[in-house]
This record gives C-alpha cells, structure tokens and sequence, in this order.
C-alpha cells in the first residue's frame, strides 16, 4: 500500500464529504461521528470475545485436574471458596473414577490430567489445519506487517478469527507454556477489519488501517485489562507513523472493551485491575542495585529465549513440515508430564502469575506461601527452569501462541526466587548497614515486589518493549509505588539485551519469516547506493503512446505488479510519471460501459495530455488524469541509507531513480528490505569466516 496517495486520496473523499450540497445535518453528524462509534463497536465485539476467551480458558484448564459437581465449569478454588473444611462438592478425576482414598487415585488423576492436556492441544491444533492455518502462531509480526501496508488475503478474515479464538481457549488451556496476547493482538484486528466494512468511510486502506491499529490494541487491552498499555503498545510496536486519529481510536476501542470486561466481571472481583496488590510498606533504596541485577539478568535470559527459540524453529522446519498437528500432539503430552510433577506447574499460568505478586501474610491460603522461603525459592528455580524450557519450544509450534504471559511468569518466578533470597540475607544480617532502613520492620524485603520486576523486566528482555510494559504492569497490577522499581528493571533488561546484540522476538521473527516489514528503528550502514538495488533487474514500463488494452493485459499476466513508470518512448527514456494497474483496470471497466462496443485488446491507451497537436483518436482512451507526474525520485548515486530515511519518513511503496529526467530504475520497499537483508546476511557470513580463520581459532586447533 502506498501510504502518501491512500491519504491524499482519504483527504479528497473527506473534502468532496464536506462540500457536498445536498448533506443533511444529520447525515453530517453521522459522518463526524463515525471514528467514534466504529471504535465503540470494536470495543463492544473484544470485550465480549475476552469475556467468552477467559471463561472458557479458565473451564479448559480447570477441567484437566478435576470437576466441580454442581458447577463443573468452576475451578476447585471458585467451587470450593468460602470452605474452610474439605470440599466435598470438588473431585480430583482420580477421586471421581476411582473413589476417594483409592490406592489407583493419584495415577488415575495423572492420566486423566496428561490425556485431557494433550487433546486440547491437539484439538487447538487440528482446528488451524482444518479451517484457517493463518490462526496459529502470534500473528504479532504479521499484524505489523499489514498495518505497514502489506496486504495479506484471508489473513483477518472471520473464519481465522473464530478459529483463533477457539484455538487459543485450547492451548493456552491445556499447559502447552504458551499466551493469549499475541493471539488477541490478532484477533483484535480482525475485529478492527471487518467493523471497517460496515462503515463506508473505512473503504480506502489508509483510513481502514486506523481501525486495524485500534483493534490491535484494544485485544491487548482485553488481554490484560490494560487500555492505556494497549494504547501505547499500538504506537511503540505496531504503527510506522504516528496518527492521532488512530490514537483516538485505540483509546476508545481498548476503554470500551475493558469496560464491558469488568462490566460482565464473570468472576466477581469488581476490579479492572487484574492482579492487585497491596503491600504493607514501600520499596527501599539500597534495593534498587538489586532491581537493576535483576533487570540485567532478566534481560539476558530474555536473549537467551529468543536465541534457543529461533534455533528450534529453524531445526523443526524441515523435520516436522507435514506432521505439525502430531508434533503439538507429543508436545501436550511432555508438557502435560512435566507440569503434572513439576511444583506449581499443574494450574493455569495466568492465574499463577497473579499468585507470585501477591505478599504471603499469615492468613494467605496461595500454595506458594504453604512453605518455607528456602523450599518456595528451590521450587520456584525449578518451576522456572522447566517453564523456560518448555516455552521455548512451544513458541512456534502450530497452535495459537503468544510470548507475553509466559515471559512474564517466568521472569516473575525468578524474581519472586531473587527477592526470597534477598529477604532470607536481610533476616541473617540485619546488622549490616545496608539493611539499616530495615530497623523495626519484621518483614523488610516484600518477595511479590521483585517478582513483578522480574516479570517486566524478563518481557523486555524477550520483545524489548519499554515505555508500554511499564504501563501495562501498572495497570496490571495497580501498584503506582513500584512504578521506579519496574522502570530500572525493564531499563537495565533493554540494556542488557542489546548490549550482547539479540533483536527482540518480533524483529528476529520478520526476519526469519521474510515479512516485507521495514521497521522505522531501522539502520543501515553500508556504502551501497540506489543503482545498487535494483543493478541487473528487468523493469516493465509504460510509454505515453501506442500502448494497447492488450498488451498491459499481457504485462499483468506474466508478472503480479502494482504499477508501471510511463516514459515518453522507449528512445528518450524521459520519465513522466507512474500509473497503478488497479486504476488502469478500473478506468478501463469504466470506459468499456460507456462506450458504444467497448474497449478491446486492439484499443490503444494514452498516458499524455491530448493536444491540438497531438488530438485524441476514435481508437485511444485517455488514461492521463491517472499518471502519478508527483513521484518521489532519487539519483542512481544516492546513498541506500538515504533511500531508506525516505521510504521510513514519507512511507512510499515506490521510489523512482532517473539521472536529469531520464529514467534508470525503480525501487519498491519490498526491493530495498530484500536488498539489506542480503548485504546483512553476507556480512554476517564473512564475520563467520573470519571468526573461524583467525590465528586465535586455530591455535585452538
């Protein structure tokens, strides 16, 4: 898409709106007010989704370790609440099947919990293959793709937004260490998409692309209840350029949704916020070393994700190509195994994240605070450890997935594990000076608080968001005084990250994948110049005259483009502009209805003004309103790193290369990312060979 001619043509629709005679005031209104409730609308559809996703991925995984009798689609904590003594109305499957103090119970309950964790994965995995293979994965990387300008079909169509839905209640349900938020990412601009085809102003793809973005970020919103995060997380990691209107619309889409969300309150919490917490005092000042420790360790192990993830994605490509549904299969089942008999690991990962930011008192009833630090903090290493592990495997297979939630428990377990520790030295040596604020306070080091800089801090490390994930773990977790703590964790992770040269997931995800993103962070560093791009390409143009309905019809076949430079003839090479195939097409639709036996292959085209030189013939149509004459061009000497700050500033699909008015060559953003991608690859292959010929490697040897 060509973002300069889609707004120019989005200002010249609004400008022949407001001019016309015969608008009613009512008509008026409506118009004004379309932005607005268009997003109302989206809002409305992902809160209702989120609500229906949440009920379902909480039945999901509640149903592996047992059933609540009168209400089976309850979780033992919601069945059994209010009891002090032993529920009677919850049973294991163990309990169920075999009876209550049966010598088989254990064993029956882990067969039932391993059999039921790989059938949902498997049935997650089975619904993309069967309906929409476009529903499995993130769809992060891809959203940010389309939002550029690249259209991809069927990619947010209904069909793959009912079966993302129904996929991600299964996976994320069934204990594969997978999330929900790069799914409703996906999903929410699937709502955005199709809300836009119920408004006539949402037609042209600039003005439609506002709605996407404002859908993308209300389903982050629903995700984590986070309005304001998905606000910023839409302009930090999914938008090229900023656009106010489309801030308006994230804003409004995100607040409607998460309004309906708590509005609905399925669980009877009357908060927004999903995990509050209320610590008994505030944080303390030698402790922010030890929140930039843990944000730089958080930050690395994040790296060490995205290094170990992409490395499985590229050895399971080739291995695992045509039985993707058996592999997730294997996969529910070592992970149904591995949380069975790992500490923690058998509940729903969301609902375990909540737990770790929550302080232990002496009433707490959360399995993490039913032992000693010592133990608490060895089980978490573990819990962690294993998590990691398994996430990093799973993040690609084919089912819905996201990075976010996982990330953040596991970044929040070792953290919680870091602040037991920090805790258990404080106790030990209270007389140390460091510990002097610590003075007639039981318990001075608060666990909950590291683990939620251990969880911000672990996301950045994974996707290198910053300004938004700050914002979104206040609002999770509503607690304004551990804002500073979670600013230096998330920081110093940045840093940490980047200092040892890993992309973050989405980058390194583009890249693998060859998505025509061009990123507006991006930099290039490399003596190349715009000839260079495009050196031994063929390019098909159009010349002013004699050009025939035929022959652009044969030009369109054998090749799939958008459009063509026009020249004055082929001799002179003079460039007067650029036409899109869509509008010739459509003209020429246009031109063969009106005209008393049409258009045929015979007829020729013009692309210049008709003069009382050059008069138009019976046997010509004039195409010359539809030539672009307002290109962007560049020198052939001009510098790739110049051609990219134009491509990133105007946002252009197309730059045109002429030397004093002739033309030389044609460079589109998929060219240009092609083209850096090759230089970087080569680079990176003589570091190789020259990492490997070095004195020092073979001394080695």
């Amino acid at each position: 898409m060509d973002w300069i001619n889609s707004q120019a043509e989005q200002v010249e629709r609004e400008a022949f709106e407001k001019n016309r005679v015969r608008k009613t005031s009512a008509m008026n209104a409506l118009s004004q007010t379309e932005s607005f409730v268009s997003a109302v609308v989206a809002g409305l559809i992902l809160g209702f989704i989120g609500v229906v996703a949440d009920a379902s991925s909480h039945f999901v995984s509640a149903f592996r370790n047992g059933v609540c009798l009168n209400y089976f689609w309850l979780g033992k904590e919601l069945c059994c609440a209010g009891l002090e003594e032993d529920c009677e109305l919850y049973y294991t499957w163990g309990e169920f099947f075999a009876g209550r103090g049966n010598r088989v119970e254990g064993f029956t309950s882990f067969v039932f919990y391993v059999a039921l964790s790989t059938a949902f994965a498997t049935v997650s995995s089975f619904a993309c293959k069967s309906y929409s293979a476009y529903a499995s994965g993130g769809g992060i990387n891809e959203v940010k793709t389309i939002i550029s300008g690249h259209h991809v079909k069927r990619y947010l169509g209904g069909w793959t937004m009912v079966t993302k839905t129904f996929g991600m209640c299964l996976s994320t349900g069934s204990g594969v260490v997978v999330g929900k938020e790069g799914p409703f990412v996906h999903i929410g601009a699937c709502v955005g998409d199709l809300t836009a085809k119920l408004f006539p102003s949402y037609r042209l793809e600039a003005k439609k692309r506002e709605l996407i973005s404002a859908g993308a970020a209300g389903g982050l919103a629903v995700a984590f209840g986070a309005p304001v995060g998905g606000v910023i997380f839409a302009l930090e990691e999914l938008s090229s350029f900023y656009n106010f209107k489309t801030l308006m619309s994230a804003l409004i889409c995100g607040v409607t949704a998460v309004l309906f969300q708590s509005k609905v309150d399925i669980w009877h919490t009357g908060r927004i916020v999903q995990f509050s917490v209320n610590y008994e005092h505030d944080w303390h000042f030698f402790e922010l070393p030890l929140f930039a420790a843990l944000g730089i360790f958080s930050g690395l192990l994040g790296s060490f994700y995205n290094v170990i993830n992409i490395k499985i994605i590229r050895w399971r490509k080739p291995r695992f190509k045509n039985w993707r549904v058996t592999e997730v299969c294997i996969l529910g089942a070592v992970s149904g195994i591995i949380n069975y008999f790992t500490p923690y690991g058998r509940g729903s990962l969301l609902e375990f994240l909540g737990a770790l930011f929550q302080d232990c008192t002496p009433s707490s009833t959360l399995e993490i605070c039913q032992s000693s630090d010592m133990v608490t903090m060895a089980n978490l290493l573990i819990c962690g450890t294993l998590k990691l592990l398994l996430f990093a495997y799973a993040v690609g297979c084919f089912l819905p997935s996201g990075n976010l939630v996982p990330a953040l428990a596991i970044g929040a377990m070792y953290g919680r594990a870091f602040g037991l520790f920090i805790r258990a030295l404080q106790q030990s040596y209270q007389d140390v000076f460091i510990f002097t604020e610590c003075v007639d306070q039981q318990f001075c080091v608060i666990p909950g608080a590291y683990a939620i800089v251990g969880a911000g801090a672990m996301l950045t490390g994974v996707t290198r968001m910053s300004i938004c994930l700050a914002i979104i773990m206040f609002e999770l977790t509503g607690s304004l005084e551990y804002l500073v703590p979670v600013i230096i964790g998330i920081l110093f992770a940045k840093w940490a990250g980047e200092g040892i040269g890993v992309e973050g997931i989405y980058e390194i995800a583009i890249e693998e994948n060859k998505l025509p993103f061009l990123d507006p962070k991006k930099e290039f560093y490399h003596h190349s110049v715009a000839q260079d791009v495009y050196k031994g390409k063929e390019f098909m143009v159009l010349t002013a005259r004699n050009c025939t309905v035929g022959g652009i019809n044969d030009l369109l076949a054998k090749k799939n483009v958008a459009g063509f430079p026009v020249l004055s003839n082929l001799d002179e090479k003079v460039l007067l502009g650029y036409v899109s195939a869509k509008k010739i097409s459509q003209s020429l639709q246009a031109e063969n209805m009106r005209r008393h036996g049409g258009v045929d292959n015979g007829t020729f085209l013009r692309f210049s003004v008709p003069s009382e030189a050059e008069p138009l013939s019976h046997n010509e149509v004039d195409l010359s309103q539809l030539v672009e004459s307002s290109m962007l061009q560049v020198e052939p000497s001009c510098p790739v790193s110049r051609v990219l700050y134009i491509f990133k500033s105007l946002g252009s699909r197309h730059i045109m290369v002429a030397r004093c008015s002739r033309f030389e060559g044609f460079i589109s953003k998929k060219d240009l990312i092609t083209f850096m991608r090759n230089i970087e690859h080569e680079e990176h292959e003589e570091e190789k060979e020259l990492i490997a010929g070095s004195p020092l490697k073979k001394k080695d040897h």
